[in-house]
């Protein structure tokens, strides 16, 4: 199983994604439930794509006030 260490991650699950920006599951699901943050469902799984979550970050930049 050494292949996977080299297999680039395409999604995170709820959790991963909320531990990676630093907010809980719920607020995840949230930004989900109100369209803000695209996911994939497959089975029962809730995945985040990895180049959703860069551009939903990227979307809530806010340049600082003078």
């Amino acid at each position: 199983m050494d292949n996977e260490k080299n297999v680039e991650r395409l999604t995170y699950s709820v959790p991963e994604t909320a531990q990676a920006i630093g907010v809980s599951s719920r607020t995840i699901h949230n930004y989900i439930k109100d369209g803000a943050l695209p996911c994939v469902r497959i089975g029962t799984r809730v995945l985040i794509e990895v180049e959703a979550l860069r551009e939903f970050i990227a979307g809530r930049k806010q340049m600082p006030k003078s």
